[in-house]
């Protein structure tokens, strides 16, 4: 009975660290409390509790409840994916594969891969569909494997079977061009298909093209253009230009036909994701056709508005929201070079931000970003991510331009980049397009995205006598009094066609 009660308070405490790992709980916790939970999933660890490691090595890799450090999370990883972890054995394969935790060595970069597929193929084979699309992904690239299409489409289906929307779309690639399977355009529609009801922009576009062409699928033009539209509203290019020459070559009644088709695909989307159906708001009638989304940030007491010239190029009506606004807005300046915009609500603004003034920003000074991702698909509140400046220079050292490691996404475009004193010391402005570099290079490149330096935005504010403020990072806030802070003055901006 002694044992089955200490194994039963192992897993409570495990599970209580889990649930902490995921969400910012843990709010009636004593300080003490909280120490003793963590102290006690440590003595398990100790002891040799393969969950309990793996949930230590969590701990040091976030840096929640100890400090972040990945030498220790790759230490505890190992210990538990030497006893089988599936979990454990993911992370240890993510941290060599990133050069986490172990010394970066580039001449030593197939030796980390080799290691990577190890621990990939051992987590795989017990069902994790993260480590099998990996596995795939480091057969058809041939990193620390020898290349080859065939298991990369092996391992790759295991994770499509188990719902994973990457394999899902790699599947369906390989089937379409005859990469590792005999070639099978109906094959790829079935997995573009799944990948696309899951919402995944790639898949949309493709299985589209299938539509559009009528290979191995019924020529249907309204879906083709129901699908581009799904996609180019989470800002593919691609689907946009595929969407303009559909275009052309429908009637007006195919176009408000497909409109409505994607209402309908985007409400199932949003169900199946979210487990609650929502009735789109963006993809309207073809009169009031949404050409872009992305974010914005009010400067001033008189109402404008800082975002990129990109989501803002063109429009024929730009609409503003946010808890506090519900307006439309015109467009003031542009500077297509450095990619900045001036825009100007239609209604009153309360709150703004503040740039940085004093010294200048560093490499390696931690940031806070603040958007509207994917307009309201995730949502319609700010999302806020964080990160630090890797790098004081963008492509080919463009001095205008620093690099982030904060996650974006799609619809970040034109939000606030900001210091631990909730000022702006940039303007979010793109990342780099992964799987077009993969494509291009056979280099698999992830979290590099990049920002205008406020200092650039200065200089266009002063040429066209704009008003802004400044505050020297003085004070460190926490990164919920620098979210809740931002989100007033931080715009969802859409630009209609």
């Amino acid at each position: 009975m002694k044992l089955i009660l200490r194994i039963v308070t192992v897993f409570l405490v495990i599970g209580l660290v889990s649930a902490f790992l995921t969400q910012e709980g843990f709010a009636e916790m004593s300080e003490n409390e909280f120490a003793n939970m963590i102290k006690n999933i440590v003595k398990h660890a100790e002891q040799g509790n393969a969950n309990a490691q793996n949930l230590v090595g969590e701990m040091y890799f976030l840096g929640k409840g100890v400090k972040q450090d990945y030498q220790e999370a790759a230490k505890w990883y190992r210990k538990a994916a030497e006893q089988g972890d599936a979990n454990a054995q993911y992370n240890l394969g993510f941290m060599y594969k990133n050069g986490q935790g172990v010394k970066q060595d580039y001449q030593e970069a197939a030796k980390w891969y080799r290691k990577a597929a190890k621990w990939y193929r051992k987590a795989a084979d017990q069902g994790r569909a993260n480590a099998q699309y990996n596995l795939g992904l480091l057969y058809k690239k041939g990193q620390g494997v020898k290349q080859d299409y065939q298991e990369a489409a092996k391992w790759y289906r295991k994770a499509a079977e188990q719902g994973d929307a990457n394999a899902q779309y790699n599947l369906g690639f390989m089937y379409e061009n005859g990469q590792g399977v005999i070639q099978d355009r109906k094959e790829a529609a079935k997995w573009y298909r799944m990948a696309a009801e899951a919402g995944y922009a790639y898949a949309q576009n493709n299985l589209g093209l299938l539509y559009e062409n009528g290979q191995e699928v019924l020529k249907d033009d309204i879906m083709a253009y129901a699908l581009f539209n799904l996609a180019a509203v989470q800002g593919s290019k691609e689907a946009r230009n595929n969407r303009a020459l559909l275009k052309s070559q429908m009637s007006q009644n195919q176009i408000a036909e497909a409109q409505r088709l994607s209402r309908q695909l985007l409400a199932k989307i949003e169900s199946t994701n979210n487990d609650t159906a929502t009735e789109p708001d963006y993809i309207i009638q073809e009169s009031n056709q949404i050409k872009s989304m992305g974010t914005g940030f009010v400067i001033n007491t008189d109402a404008h508005i800082v975002t990129n010239h990109h989501v803002i190029s063109d429009c024929k009506r730009i609409e503003i929201i946010n808890s506090k606004i519900n307006s439309t807005a015109k467009v003031l300046f542009l500077d297509e070079i450095n990619d900045l915009a001036i825009i100007k609500s239609n209604s009153p603004v309360n709150s703004y931000a503040f740039l940085r003034g004093g010294r200048g920003i560093r490499v390696g000074e931690d940031i806070t970003t603040v958007g509207y991702p994917l307009g309201t698909i995730l949502g319609e509140s700010v999302k806020v991510t964080t990160g630090n400046i890797s790098a004081l220079t963008g492509f080919d050292n463009d001095t205008t331009i620093m690099q982030i490691t904060a996650p974006i996404q799609l619809g970040n475009s034109g939000g606030p980049v900001l210091d631990m004193s909730g000022n702006v010391v940039g303007i979010v402005s793109s990342k780099i397009n992964e799987l077009g570099v993969e494509k291009a290079t056979g280099v698999l490149l992830q979290n590099i995205n990049f920002a205008i330096k406020s200092q650039t935005l200065q200089i266009f504010l002063d040429a066209h006598q704009i008003d802004y403020k400044m505050k020297n990072a003085d004070t460190k806030l926490e990164t919920a009094d620098i979210a809740e802070a931002a989100q007033e003055y931080t715009i969802r901006v859409t630009c209609y066609e």
